[in-house]
């Protein structure tokens, strides 16, 4: 008996989950004619359905609507019925909004609702993939000649699902082909970073020319063409090398006249740029020859700065110094500004034709004197020199004496006498001068001996010679073993022999000079 009530208990339980509590209280049939769907991405589908009263009683508030899961991109639909007659059938549409949604099969339900109970139906939503990718080809408008070219080809997927395909470029240079190729089996994934493709393509310093790239692209059966074109040109460039104010400058401009930046610029190997201003610049405070290599938009060009150093020499007459200012040949500087500063203070003069300048020693004082030379074409020159203050005129007392008186004549006639004049020594205080050694080293007075002085700076070497100033020079001659490339002189012959440098004078005046330059 116990067992029979058992089964009897199950057999009403299984019944109850099959047919629900629902079917039992509420008379309500719902139906469903489809429930299979497709749709893509933008489209809205519509799921019609059936609702019949089957029961004796009306049925009143009634909802249907669409139920699945919560998936980005995807809208429900749903209807309100206030009241179903006994034995009323009605249809009714619900909608299924698809916007950005993954392909995909989607398990949804449709429910109606009375009170606490509702009856479900499943049905099925599958979403299509929408095939749609965009293609690109980023490259620059116009390239200067001598700079490399990336080009990078690009598409990038909006579709819903996966898609793969094939893409093929061709580049053309003034209408002849240089290049092509096709990349196969591509897979855009519809999530980022995956979403994207990127092929970079490389020409290292193309040639002057119209460029045109032509991309071709395939995915899912859609095809897609991108043109671009480009100009590889070279400028008309000029530029100008100078040595100013202790620095080496270049300057680039281009045909009308414009300062040109970005230009690569060598100076001795320290490897440079010309700036906004179209200059590139570097400190020299030496003396010698700078080799300028520059890249014109891949014309390479090379050029020379001299950079030479002024020299000072002096003398003093009284109370005025006499600087000379002298390039390494012994030619005078114009124009060259001399400072001196002494106990005193300092004085300032400026080098005229012969490159003399005047320093007024009452200004800084006797002593010891700093002079200070520069040239905007040169580097300047520095010595300490010692300067004597003059010695007074000595005067002459005159001794008293016995005068007789002097017989008169009527024809004897009076003529005035002058006054006693200083004394002329002619050129002696021009040969008592102080003499600064060249280059800027110590000075001394030379009367009987010749003067010799030797120098090295960078790739040269300077010899002076100066004759005495009380005699001349006959067959002067200087040698010396030294690795020498060229040499040259103001006088007298020089020659190259066996890794000497043989330097022959025939003669020197009294205090005349000679220069020989070796490079070395």
């Amino acid at each position: 008996m116990v067992r029979k009530i058992f089964i009897a208990i199950m057999l009403i339980f299984f019944l109850g989950f099959m047919y629900s509590p629902t079917s039992a209280q509420v008379p309500l049939l719902l139906q469903v004619p489809q429930q299979y769907f497709e749709a893509k991405p933008g489209e809205t589908v519509s799921v019609p359905v059936t609702l019949v009263n089957t029961g004796n009683e009306s049925i009143e508030n009634i909802t249907i609507h669409v139920s699945g899961p919560l998936v980005k991109g995807l809208l429900y639909g749903q209807e309100y019925i206030e009241k179903l007659e006994p034995g009323e059938t009605m249809d009714k549409t619900l909608s299924i909004y698809v916007q950005d949604v993954r392909a995909g099969v989607y398990d949804l339900k449709i429910i109606a609702k009375v009170g606490v109970t509702f009856i479900e139906v499943p049905i099925s939503l599958r979403v299509l993939t929408q095939i749609s990718y965009s293609a690109d080809i980023d490259v620059g408008n116009k390239y200067i000649f001598g700079q490399d070219v990336t080009i990078t080809l690009l598409v990038s997927s909006s579709s819903n699902g996966v898609i793969f395909g094939d893409v093929s470029y061709e580049i053309y240079r003034n209408n002849n082909l240089i290049a092509q190729r096709t990349v196969r089996n591509i897979f855009l994934y519809p999530d980022p970073p995956r979403n994207k493709w990127e092929y970079p393509i490389f020409i290292p310093r193309p040639s002057v020319g119209n460029y045109t790239v032509i991309m071709r692209s395939t995915f899912r059966g859609l095809s897609r063409t991108v043109t671009k074109s480009f100009l590889v040109y070279q400028r008309v460039l000029s530029y100008e090398a100078k040595f100013e104010n202790g620095v080496i400058s270049v300057k680039v401009t281009d045909e009308h006249g414009n300062r040109v930046g970005g230009i690569p610029v060598n100076i001795e190997g320290t490897q440079l740029q010309t700036n906004s201003y179209g200059i590139a610049f570097i400190e020299a405070n030496k003396p010698g020859t700078y080799r300028i290599t520059l890249n014109l938009d891949g014309k390479i060009v090379e050029t020379f700065v001299e950079v030479k150093r002024l020299f000072l020499d002096y003398e003093q007459r009284n109370e005025t110094l006499l600087v000379y200012v002298r390039d390494s040949s012994g030619v005078g500087i114009p124009k060259a500004s001399v400072e001196a500063i002494g106990p005193l203070g300092k004085s300032y003069g400026t080098t005229d034709e012969n490159g003399t300048a005047l320093i007024n020693l009452n200004e800084t004082g006797f002593g010891s004197i700093r002079i200070k030379a520069e040239n905007d074409a040169y580097i300047g020159a520095e010595a300490v020199v010692d300067v004597k203050k003059p010695q007074p005129p000595e005067t002459e007392t005159p001794s008293p004496s016995t005068t007789s008186p002097i017989p008169t004549s009527t024809n004897q006639t009076t003529t005035p006498v002058s006054p006693l004049q200083p004394k002329d020594y002619g050129n002696l205080p021009l040969i008592l001068i102080l003499s600064a050694v060249l280059f800027g080293s110590t000075s001394y007075i030379a009367l009987f001996r010749p003067l010799k002085f030797e120098e090295q700076m960078d790739k040269y070497y300077f010899v002076k010679i100066k004759a005495p100033r009380l005699r001349e020079i006959r067959g002067f001659t200087y040698e010396r073993a030294i690795d020498a490339v060229d040499a040259r002189a103001t006088k007298g012959e020089v020659t190259i022999e066996n890794g000497k440098v043989i330097w022959k004078i025939e003669k020197l005046e009294p205090g005349e000079e000679a220069f020989l330059q070796v490079l070395l």
